[in-house]
């Protein structure tokens, strides 16, 4: 293999040899590091796609940790290494050495987890993309800067691209691909984040899908509940009484979830891991962002996701995100004509 690297990369001595000097073919085993939640498992699908695609004949473990079980993809990989982080200091250590050597060892994950997994990992050549280029020389042979100003599953295809791979586009997440002709005209509401303060108030959630209601009436305006006790649609009563198009959507399965969302419209919400499920099956998803740094989830190489985000920092109001939602229908959308009906009490 070639390597392909320029300044914008770290590459040791040993990791440029041992490229150089292996064919595609003699890649036996690869080890990915990935622990994390639900939305960045999302993220990581098409690299394990692409990886499959680059190295077929090779054996591909993912490797997370117990807290982190939920969403991993399975079905992309040929084993699953769950690191033990929870037993006795002994049973840890014992975890960490349990690992048979790899040929290509990926620290996806960078944190404190990962890089002690990834130094005692035995592998041939590592590679990582550390935010503190110390760890370039301590711990990898190929060390990648990272930028959060784009989407994150592009930026770990950068990992493959070292190698002269030459990903598709659009990305290949191996899920339900929403098809625009076929979809129902129902809007998607998940109010939720794994962090209050990532997400509207639910007030604030209520407001905009009651007037949304009014002022979408040819959709349906569905709220869907998540599986935390606290992810009900309790507090949108009121509003799902008042409203014949306002609907709720139980709590779904992950199996049943990525099937459903590639039938709707589109998909409203903040920072989620639903929304990065919704931009697996490439659902049209219009992000509502305050809080977090929305150019790491807002993809831009397809033109059916929108970010709604003021330069000033402020939590978009409901003028702004109605506004959005409108743009992105006619554009997604433009043979169902104007999606939008104001009515005259409208308010911001």
């Amino acid at each position: 293999m070639r390597v392909w690297v320029d300044k914008c990369a770290y590459l040791s001595r040993r990791g440029r040899r041992w490229l150089e000097s292996t064919a595609v073919n003699e890649v036996r085993r690869i080890l990915v590091i990935r622990q994390c939640a639900f939305g960045d498992y999302m993220a990581a699908r098409p690299f394990l796609v692409e990886l499959r695609r680059l190295f077929p004949e090779a054996h591909i473990t993912l490797a997370t940790i117990d807290r982190y079980r939920y969403a991993v993809p399975e079905d992309l990989v040929d084993e699953v290494f769950v690191q033990e982080t929870r037993g006795s200091l002994a049973a840890q250590w014992r975890s960490l050495r349990a690992l048979e050597p790899v040929d290509i060892l990926f620290d996806l994950a960078d944190t404190s987890r990962s890089r002690v997994l990834t130094l005692m990992a035995p592998a041939a050549i590592k590679l990582g993309f550390p935010y503190r280029g110390l760890f370039n020389h301590l711990l990898y042979d190929v060390g990648l800067r990272r930028s959060n100003y784009h989407y994150e599953a592009e930026v770990l295809l950068d990992f493959l691209k070292v190698m002269g791979h030459k990903p598709r586009y659009p990305l290949d997440f191996a899920m339900p691909v929403h098809r625009p002709a076929a979809a129902s005209r129902a809007i998607v509401y998940f109010p939720f984040a794994s962090k209050a303060d990532k997400s509207l108030s639910l007030d604030s959630w209520s407001q905009l899908i009651d007037r949304a209601a009014q002022e979408f009436p040819a959709y349906r305006h569905v709220l869907l509940e998540g599986h935390k006790a606290e992810e009900s649609s309790d507090f949108l009563a009121e509003v799902a009484a008042r409203h014949a198009n306002v609907e709720i959507q139980p709590r779904m399965s992950l199996e049943a979830l990525g099937p459903w969302m590639a039938t709707v419209s589109t998909l409203v919400c903040g920072d989620t891991g639903v929304r990065n499920l919704a931009l697996a099956t490439h659902t049209p998803t219009l992000g509502i962002f305050f809080q977090t740094l929305p150019y790491r989830y807002w993809p831009r190489y397809e033109s059916c996701h929108e970010a709604v985000f003021l330069k000033s920092g402020e939590v978009p109001g409901r003028t702004d995100i109605l506004k959005g939602l409108e743009e992105l229908l006619v554009r997604v959308y433009p043979e169902r004509g104007a999606p939008r009906q104001p009515v005259s009490d409208a308010s911001p």
